[in-house]
């Protein structure tokens, strides 16, 4: 119905010859959107949940791999203990990720988080106090310069902020990353609430229009601007576009799914920490354990791309779904059906994928246009600035700059991203699998040997300089071998 909805809003623009707002270059960015996808959310569930409640044989599988996780966990505690010589589960990488913070680190995470909530909270009555000042000059172009500069500012000294925290408060990595992730997901639900916004009152439309927004988010969207129980709702839903209105669960929540999911998140947490631990991390850095660690991470790499799929886009965004009765729950598709790495991209996190398809190709798109350019470039800038914050992310999280996300998949995934499917489905999809779990077993030894140098082989005092320049795993190995 929804689809209908926007196919009818097509046609209708055509026979009017295109709508008022596509000769309005203040919304020139926005017309891409309006003839390709337009996100619109509807009940759906999981793709792992759906695939489970079609075929009972999944579900058998599926019992069958938390099974073996549970033999797995028992083998673990009985070799660590034989080791020890008594009862004892060697987990020190998890103490280091997370132990070792003072009250003073766990209070400064506190205030950095209540520092990220109440900016972004502020700003739609930042917005609304706009809103009402640019009715009172004729001329609205500076004061609308005027906020965005203000915008731009209040959002500058929030990140430096957050960053001077970060490097000068002692904070466990575990805190740090949360911090990262924290930052750029309050970044993009603001930007996308403050484009739908001022969108509504630089161009308004009405409800009843037959084009433009009216047919474009299919009823989701409204012609005034939200109010601030819609914006709070949005800052805490498993989503990054912003709509006025989103499809909820009907009846109350189901505790027996949050319990669920909340106990998936920290099996596959634990099974993560045991696998980088025990696997992926070398014993030493002598030259047969360094090659034998990078050997086993590309053959475990699909297991922990599985795993990370399992514990942070379907466990986790599920149960924040269930509390908040959010019924679109497609935070990911089949990405193990993927034939090309496009299609990989689109299909591994649909919440990311939507917001920079929705504000950075195609913007991009729009702009390089004019210049005579193609969709082929303004995707591979799209790829590398995804790359670029992921990378932002594991510098935070880590404690160093290692540019191997940018390596591999905003460089070499870049490439192959042009490639199109090979001569079979079967074989481009065994080509992407194989590859992109090669790729995760890389990204986590690489990642995890510099950790380790840092914190087990080779700790030494902490330098400003040795986040960006220099690497602790090379100046150790050259000492041992």
């Amino acid at each position: 119905m929804n689809e209908g909805h926007i196919k009818k809003g097509e046609m209708a623009e055509k026979q009017a010859g295109g709508s008022t707002s596509e000769k309005n270059p203040l919304t020139l960015a926005n017309n891409g959107r309006r003839r390709s996808e337009v996100r619109v959310y509807a009940p759906k569930d999981s793709a792992i949940n759906g695939l489970v409640a079609r075929d009972g044989n999944l579900q058998v599988l599926y019992d069958a791999c938390a099974i073996h996780i549970v033999l797995f966990a028992v083998l673990k505690v009985v070799f660590d203990s034989l080791s020890a010589g008594r009862l004892y589960v060697d987990m020190h990488l998890f103490h280091l990720a997370i132990g070792y913070c003072s009250f003073a680190g766990f209070a400064a995470f506190v205030w950095t988080e209540l520092l990220l909530l109440s900016t972004a909270a502020s700003v739609h009555p930042a917005l609304m106090a706009w809103k009402t000042i640019r009715t009172w000059f004729p001329r609205t172009l500076p004061v609308d310069i005027g906020f965005l500069i203000v915008y731009l500012i209040g959002l500058v000294s929030v990140h430096v902020t957050v960053l001077w925290m970060v490097f000068m408060v002692p904070l466990s990595p575990a805190f740090c990353f949360i911090i990262s992730v924290e930052q750029l997901r309050l970044t993009m639900k603001t930007y996308s609430y403050v484009r739908e916004t001022v969108r509504k009152v630089v161009t308004p439309w009405k409800k009843d229009d037959t084009t433009g927004p009216a047919v474009w988010y299919a009823g989701q969207m409204e012609p005034q601007v939200g109010s601030i129980f819609n914006y709070l709702y949005f800052l805490f839903a498993p989503i990054l576009l912003y709509r006025d209105r989103y499809p909820r669960n009907k009846g109350p929540i189901q505790w027996k799914n949050v319990i669920t999911y909340l106990s998936q998140f920290i099996v596959a947490l634990l099974v993560f920490a045991v696998i980088y631990q025990d696997v992926v991390i070398p014993p030493s850095l002598r030259r047969t354990d360094v090659l034998t660690s990078l050997v086993f991470s590309c053959v475990v790499g699909f297991i922990i791309l599985m795993v990370v799929n399992i514990m942070i886009f379907h466990s986790w965004p599920n149960l924040h779904a269930e509390l908040l009765r959010f019924a679109d729950c497609q935070f990911h598709t089949d990405w193990w059906t993927a034939t090309s790495y496009a299609d990989f991209y689109r299909k591994w996190n649909t919440s990311v994928h939507d917001w920079i398809h929705a504000y950075v190709y195609t913007d991009i798109k729009n702009v390089l246009r004019a210049y005579g350019f193609g969709s082929a470039v303004p995707a591979l800038l799209t790829i590398i600035a995804s790359a670029v914050m992921h990378e932002y992310m594991m510098a935070i999280g880590l404690g160093f700059c290692l540019p191997m996300v940018s390596v591999l998949f905003g460089g070499a995934g870049a490439v192959v991203y042009m490639v199109g499917p090979c001569v079979t489905k079967r074989t481009s999809n065994i080509f992407i699998l194989s590859s992109v779990g090669v790729g995760f077993g890389l990204l986590a030894f690489c990642y995890m040997l510099e950790f380790a140098s840092r914190h087990y082989f080779c700790p030494r005092e902490h330098q400003f300089s040795d986040f960006f320049f220099s690497s602790r795993f090379l100046q150790c190995y050259r000492e041992l071998n």
